[in-house]
């Protein structure tokens, strides 16, 4: 994977990085994409040492250029508040990341108590607390017929309308406060989970660590979650048992090293081959690729996501294919973490590599050309 920057300025407001990615593709015969056995076109699957890319740092520097409004149904007084302007980090989520906004528009609001706050994009639908900034931003655009990186310029900045009341029947409870960061924690240790093929790197997370990957994700901050991100997914031994005398009793201490013999049993059987990387890190195969393809094109835009094993080369074709069950990927408009016209032909693990959000998914934005052209 090569990248490069640049920037270009067209006001304050409208300044964004651009993440250009040439990603190695694989040209492998057909094969069945709904398959989860071993059998599949020649592949090397890559390492959960993963934060080494530069291509990730890259787009984790991307911010969305933002200009929220107080909806004009919840405006108290006769004229609206002038609207915030904002960087909105891609990685991030819209509570956390606009909470000064939204505060500062409560004191102009007819429900200043009200904990159920949302967001509304540019044609006026309610957008998913729990999926982060980047990918609504992507669904915004594609929605409104922009397929190409060309036209994404005329998109900004992203005109966002705050709300306070008449909360939306089909969006997801928000129950305020620590709701996206519950969300997200659920959503990262399924992610760990599909990678790994077992629960034990997620159970190594602690609060301080969840706080750690929260915080950074919410600033953009990608060095702190590399940082915190590395000491979670590090190869550490796990099920060793505290030696000195602690108080318990003989019954316990009997369990403990059963515990312990079966726990070091499943990770052995678990740790697979380990072979050192150019920089004398180990590494080890991943289990899944956690992907989710997201349906611009439906009428809840629905989130699809299905095994998909890291030892069978799927390219992006094959997972829009199995995806959204159509016969032919070219003819489904996609966006990728902001890029567009990535061939079919692309890896699906490179692009997790180097795409993946700070929950460790892969987010991929479909949409039938059918439903562009109407």
């Amino acid at each position: 994977i090569h990248t490069h920057t640049h920037t270009h300025t067209h006001t304050p407001h409208h300044t964004q990085n651009t993440v250009v990615v040439r990603f190695k593709t694989t040209k492998t015969k057909p094969f069945n994409t709904m398959s989860t056995s071993s059998s599949g076109p020649p592949f090397s699957p890559p390492s959960t040492s993963l934060l080494n890319d530069p291509a990730q740092a890259m787009s984790w520097s991307g911010s969305i250029p933002s200009e929220l409004h107080l909806s004009p149904y919840d405006v108290a007084d006769l004229s609206p508040p002038a609207p915030v302007h904002i960087m909105l980090p891609r990685v991030g989520y819209l509570h956390p990341c606009a909470e000064e906004a939204v505060e500062e528009f409560r004191k102009y609001s007819l429900q200043t108590s009200s904990p159920s706050v949302w967001f509304s994009g540019p044609s006026r639908s309610p957008l998913r607390f729990d999926l982060p900034v980047g990918v609504l931003f992507d669904l915004s655009c594609i929605c409104r017929g922009c397929t190409r990186a060309s036209s994404t310029p005329s998109q900004l900045p992203l005109k966002l309308h705050v709300h306070f009341s008449s909360y939306p029947e089909g969006l997801a409870a928000y129950a305020g406060g620590e709701a996206p960061k519950r969300m997200y924690c659920h959503q990262l240790k399924q992610g760990l989970f599909l990678e790994h093929g077992n629960a034990r790197v997620g159970m190594r997370i602690t609060r301080p660590m969840t706080d750690g990957l929260w915080s950074a994700a919410v600033k953009g901050d990608f060095e702190t979650y590399k940082a915190v991100n590395d000491g979670i997914v590090a190869d550490v031994e796990v099920g060793t048992v505290v030696k000195e005398e602690d108080g318990r009793t003989e019954e316990q201490k009997r369990v403990d090293v059963v515990r312990e013999g079966i726990l070091r049993e499943k990770w052995e059987r678990e740790k697979g081959e380990e072979e050192d990387d150019e920089k004398g890190r180990k590494k080890r195969d991943i289990v899944n690729v956690p992907v989710r393809v997201i349906d611009a094109g439906s009428e809840d835009q629905r989130v699809i996501q299905l095994p998909v094993k890291g030892s069978e080369g799927w390219t992006l074709g094959n997972v829009i294919e199995a995806f959204l069950g159509v016969p032919d990927a070219s003819q489904v408009c996609r966006v990728v973490n902001g890029l567009y016209s990535v061939p079919d032909e692309a890896s699906i693990a490179e692009l997790w590599r180097a795409c993946q959000s700070a929950d460790h998914w892969l987010y991929v934005v479909t949409l039938n050309k059918e439903e562009t052209e109407r």
